[in-house]
């Protein structure tokens, strides 16, 4: 279910206000995976979320 609204925020039929608390961090993992693998953009990441992903700076 997760990877569905994270799909879904992807095609913009869903916002991030509309994903269940319950499910946002699992959610919020699958499109900063996705950011990493070039799949979306940082910037799709920033407009979908409304917040810059964490980076590891340390390794």
């Amino acid at each position: 279910m997760n990877t569905i609204w994270v799909n879904r925020l992807i095609a913009g039929d869903r916002l991030w206000s509309d994903v269940p608390v319950s499910r946002k961090n699992a959610v919020k993992e699958i499109l900063a995976q996705r950011a990493v693998d070039g799949v979306i953009s940082e910037d799709m990441y920033v407009m979908i979320v409304g917040e810059n992903r964490e980076v590891n700076r340390n390794g």
